[in-house]
């Protein structure tokens, strides 16, 4: 099992549909899920089963992805080089959703 965004424009056509793939199952327990737990955050570990996500949840969502993101810059695991940019990817993503009108997302 892998965790992804998946962003949907309406109306839908047949480009209007995204899926970004962020981690593996393995790589969000072994990293992610640490940091989620160091940081308290709130969205983030909802990844793991899945979470669709309205337009004013974007804010919420980068924020914390920007503090896992630090979080992770902080710890010496050299296995944390690709999960940044995956974060990194995933922000630069939702923050451009967040200008898009009318998408669906989901994450998980």
């Amino acid at each position: 099992m892998s965790i992804c965004i998946l962003m949907k424009q309406r109306p839908e056509s047949a480009t209007s549909e995204e899926l970004i793939p962020l981690a593996s199952e393995e790589v969000f327990r072994r990293y992610w899920v640490p940091g989620c737990v160091a940081l308290g955050l709130r969205w983030v570990p909802l990844f793991r089963t899945g979470v669709p996500l309205q337009k004013e949840d974007l804010g919420p969502v980068l924020t914390e992805l920007r503090a896992l993101r630090q979080w992770m810059e902080e710890q010496p695991d050299e296995g944390t080089v690709a999960v940044r940019s995956r974060l990194d990817e995933a922000l630069m993503i939702l923050e451009r959703a967040a200008a898009l009108p009318e998408t669906d997302i989901f994450i998980g």
